[in-house]
């Protein structure tokens, strides 16, 4: 058990404290804490729960997680969920005990008391969080920064690709011919989104290039490259449908060429090796529609909130950016719609669908 003494230690240490007076945090909240302890393994919270409370580790360690993804440890003498002292507002992440852990518990209501009390003190404490936050935002556009130099130095080592230029001139093979398309293509469009990458950070309202078509092309495109080459889908089967004779639509190909490649490595990756994947192009009045079934356990209910959210995954490998980026590209610049739904033999159908008018 911690006494008030060395309740009182630990907290004077702490910059969200350092204004105020020695009394104060004795009186208000060294006396006043409560000691939590939560064994290896143990939740402290859970993402989306109430936020009430902020909490100081005196021993032990935690490790915080997003969408079941780490996000970092905290380790004595550090505090977490200080937001929750002034807005109510659910968690923001998961908290689990990596080892056997003290914790003192500080919470809203003796914030509130004490801030009714000494008014003045609430300037101090935001402007620590003010400062942390700063400090925050510092750490976040540097490791951008860093990423935008690395897309950059990434653009420059692309001119060996060139070489298959001087190739093609130079081979009749048709196999061969067809292969250095494929390359060819994959350059160009690794090329294109480093563009948009570089642009981006110096936002650049950089405009997409839109054609008109039914996508047939795109789909031809993919059968010769991806559906050949991705370790994730060269060995697989993938059964194409069409519908009907199918409208055209105006689409930015790079992207939703992006779009059935992150859909087709997701189906593949959620069924077993011998499972088809299907493909199925069809329309209606307002729209082309496009569905990828997969042979999966499908998604289940805990993940449905989360599955279009930027970071969220499942695997222990992966990055969660595939469905969000798959939703930002139908959404946000197609103006369409990008679905899912449990598949009656098992797994999953993800639909997207392009207006058959662009909006404006």
């Amino acid at each position: 058990m911690v006494n008030s003494d060395e309740r009182f230690k630990y907290l004077s240490s702490m910059d969200l404290f350092q204004h105020f007076t020695e009394e104060d945090l004795y009186t208000f909240f060294a006396e006043n804490v409560e000691e939590v302890r939560i064994a290896t393994g143990e939740y402290l919270c859970h993402e989306g729960s109430p936020g009430d409370d902020m909490f100081i580790l005196l021993e032990g360690e935690l490790k915080i997680s997003k969408h079941t993804k780490f996000i970092t440890s905290i380790k004595p003498v550090e505090y977490i969920g200080e937001m929750a002292l002034i807005e109510a507002k659910p968690r923001s992440a998961t908290v689990q005990a990596v080892a056997d852990s003290v914790l003192l518990r500080i919470t809203r209501a003796q914030f509130q008391k004490y801030f009714s009390q000494r008014p003045e003190s609430l300037f101090s404490m935001m402007r620590t969080l003010s400062q942390r936050i700063r400090l925050n935002t510092e750490i976040i556009a540097a490791e951008l920064e860093k990423a935008n130099i690395l897309i950059h130095d990434m653009k420059n080592q692309m001119a060996p690709f060139l070489f298959l230029d001087m190739l093609e001139k130079k081979i009749s093979d048709e196999s061969q011919l067809r292969l250095i398309k494929v390359m060819q293509s994959g350059r160009d469009k690794l090329a294109e989104m480093m563009f948009e990458a570089l642009a981006n950070a110096k936002r650049l309202d950089r405009p997409r290039k839109f054609e008109v078509g039914a996508l047939t092309d795109l789909i031809a495109e993919l059968q010769e490259s991806e559906l050949q080459a991705h370790p994730d889908l060269r060995d697989r089967t993938v059964r194409f449908t069409f519908r009907g004779n199918l409208p055209q639509v105006s689409f930015c190909r790079l992207e939703i060429y992006r779009v059935l490649t992150n859909l087709l490595i997701n189906a593949a990756q959620a069924s077993q090796t011998n499972q088809p994947i299907d493909v199925e192009v069809n329309y209606d009045n307002d729209n082309l529609i496009v569905q990828v079934k997969d042979r999966g356990e499908g998604i289940p209910e805990r993940f449905r909130a989360s599955i279009f959210d930027s970071h969220f995954t499942t695997k222990a490998d992966g990055n969660g950016l595939g469905l969000a980026s798959c939703h930002q590209i139908v959404e946000g610049l197609h103006g369409g719609r990008l679905t899912f739904a449990d598949r009656i033999e098992g797994g999953t159908i993800f639909t997207f669908t392009l207006p058959r008018q662009r909006p404006a």
